[in-house]
């Protein structure tokens, strides 16, 4: 099994980064090459919930079912796939102070064994290290723009209040 992992250093709190990388409708803006996630079926949310993704890995299209296999509120969340390529993926969230935290991104995948399995891995590495690479700084990135948008509306509220 092949594993890529990563820190990403997000500058705003626990609680709205793990709003903002839970929330499925985000995942094709920080996720690097994910072209497609939607829900399948109920619940959209927490364990249990399933996703069909498309993800875009050098040429090549992959097409996956993954599963939500757990979830504990600004700790932890992690997928396995039930279909498509053999991966498992998990989202461990620490905060470091009141307005920044850390998320540890892990995914491990198997690929076909024996000399197609190795020589697939080889041609995937530089593109799987890349993509976690770009998936941190996205992740970076657009839970700064969630916080910044939250930030934003509870001003104007109180202005208008």
């Amino acid at each position: 099994m092949t594993e890529v992992r990563f820190v990403a250093t997000c500058s705003a709190p626990l609680d709205i980064t793990f709003e903002y990388l839970d929330d499925h409708r985000n995942v094709t803006d920080y996720w690097h090459g994910m072209v497609s996630y939607r829900p399948v079926g109920d619940p959209e949310h927490g364990v249990g919930a399933k996703f069909q993704a498309v993800s875009k890995v050098g040429p090549s299209s992959v097409k996956s079912t993954i599963q939500t296999v757990e979830w504990e509120r600004n700790v932890r969340v992690a997928y396995k796939s039930i279909s498509g390529m053999d991966s498992y993926t998990s989202f461990d969230f620490a905060a470091v102070d009141d307005t920044h935290c850390t998320v540890e991104f892990r995914v491990e995948f198997q690929l076909p064994g024996g000399i197609a399995g190795r020589m697939m891995e080889k041609t995937l590495e530089p593109f799987v290290s890349t993509a976690a690479r770009n998936t941190a700084n996205n992740i970076s990135h657009g839970v700064a723009a969630h916080y910044a948008s939250r930030l934003a509306a509870l001003e104007r509220d109180a202005a208008d209040s």
